[in-house]
């Protein structure tokens, strides 16, 4: 039986590693204006930040790859060694990129071996986030799954605000050129010590009770199985408007305030209150699916972003007052923020416990691999092909959908069989 003392610090080692990966990704998301100059300096502006944005999504193309080679791991020999291998490459391929010489220094060897690191990154990432959403939940006590689960989605978060502060910081620090001559590397090279951190407290926790468990017992029946085939299809859906809203909200937003012709700094700081609420409403969003229910509280957060969305990005795209565009942010972040607090412990138990890394993590990183990085590519491109501002709405718009009828099927499914699992006892495993 695990204590709540155990529970907590495991939450927390698992929780440090999602931290080091999304500030790595936010990081090279905050400072993409600038890596356009460093890496593409021969383009125009606008060509030159989607290039820096197509590099960017390079990384979630390898997540799929990723989660084939994590989540067997994390299945085989246990949740542990897939974390702790995990954050090592990630935490690794940051601080190369951090140490990486300018198109200007080697031409175009830059930007290859910027895409390698990448996409280095990107293995990483896909064991990182969904091993770690398991190594919670089969931890905590059943009725606190929920929201010990989202500390891992809030640690994602901090790790997008924490880029958010050192990129403010750096900006506020230095002047434009020397952001461009060195001033770019430091954010990439913090992650050295931040990744030294979480790998020591990763090393301190063995395996799951769940996990030693499920080795002493068979595996599903056929019909189980089969079952196991429509929860990964449930999961794709649920998964679409976690990972579309964070990653717009959170990455793309930045880059569209300063093209609304605010200050790096001050688009950086807006994007920072966004994830400062966005961390208490990922929390809620954990509480919320432990009392409320897990298909009800994504199904009504996903129709809120798909009734608001358009008329924030309409708000935002008239270059209103800066006080509005934070209200306008932080609104728009609401939704999606609440939402991805659900999603994690819903993507649990929907998959038996000895299959959880692999079903989770590889329906988890494909859906990643094709939504993630091309989201922000997609907003970009939607604004330039069309000139509308407001355009960047109808993708949060048809992700909110795509989820609002992948919850309704969840809440249909519930109602056919009310236990605290999609799945029933013996396809869950015991969760």
């Amino acid at each position: 039986m695990t204590t709540p003392a155990e529970a907590r610090r495991t939450t927390l080692a698992a929780s440090i590693g999602n931290t080091v990966e999304t500030y790595d990704y936010a990081v090279y998301g905050f400072l993409s204006a600038v890596l356009a100059k460093v890496f593409f300096p021969a383009a125009s502006t606008g060509a030159g930040l989607l290039s820096s944005f197509a590099v960017f999504g390079s990384a979630f193309l390898a997540r799929p790859a990723g989660a084939l080679v994590f989540g067997p791991i994390a299945d085989r020999h246990g949740r542990r060694p897939a974390l702790v291998a995990s954050l090592l490459l990630m935490a690794g391929g940051s601080t190369l990129i951090g140490l990486l010489p300018s198109t200007g220094t080697i031409g175009i060897a830059a930007p290859i071996l910027l895409v390698l690191l990448r996409f280095t990154q990107g293995l990483a990432g896909g064991g990182e986030f969904t091993t770690a959403i398991i190594y919670v939940a089969e931890f905590a006590p059943p009725h606190r799954r929920g929201a010990l689960s989202s500390r891992v989605q809030a640690g994602s978060l901090a790790g997008f605000l924490l880029g958010a502060v050192v990129v403010l910081s750096l900006s506020a620090a230095l002047t434009p050129a020397q952001m461009l001559a060195w001033g770019w590397r430091v954010p990439f090279l913090l992650a050295f010590p931040i990744g030294g951190i979480g790998l020591y407290l990763r090393s301190r926790f063995g395996e799951t009770p769940e996990f030693l468990d499920a080795r002493t017992r068979p595996s599903a029946s056929d019909s189980a199985q089969d079952r196991q085939w429509s929860s990964v299809l449930l999961l794709v859906g649920v998964s679409v408007l976690h990972i579309v809203g964070i990653y717009m909200v959170y990455t793309y937003v930045q880059s569209y305030l300063i093209q609304l012709r605010l200050s790096a700094v001050a688009a950086t700081a807006v994007i920072a209150f966004a994830l400062l609420a966005g961390i208490l409403l990922v929390l809620a969003g954990g509480r919320a699916a432990d009392r409320a229910g897990r298909p009800k509280a994504l199904l009504a957060s996903s129709l809120v972003v798909l009734v608001a969305s358009y008329p924030l990005f309409a708000a935002l795209a008239s270059a209103p007052p800066l006080w509005l565009i934070i209200a306008c942010t932080v609104a728009l972040s609401a939704g999606p923020a609440f939402y991805s607090g659900v999603a994690p412990i819903t993507y649990v138990q929907l998959v038996p416990v000895h299959r959880r890394g692999s079903l989770v993590g590889i329906s988890y990183n494909v859906t990643v691999g094709l939504l993630g990085g091309s989201a922000v590519f997609i907003c970009q491109a939607l604004v330039e092909l069309t000139g509308d501002r407001r355009s960047p709405a109808y993708l949060l718009v048809a992700a909110a959908a795509a989820s609002a009828l992948a919850a309704f099927a969840l809440t249909r499914r519930t109602a056919r069989n009310p236990s605290p699992s999609a799945l029933p006892q013996t396809a869950e495993s015991g969760s």
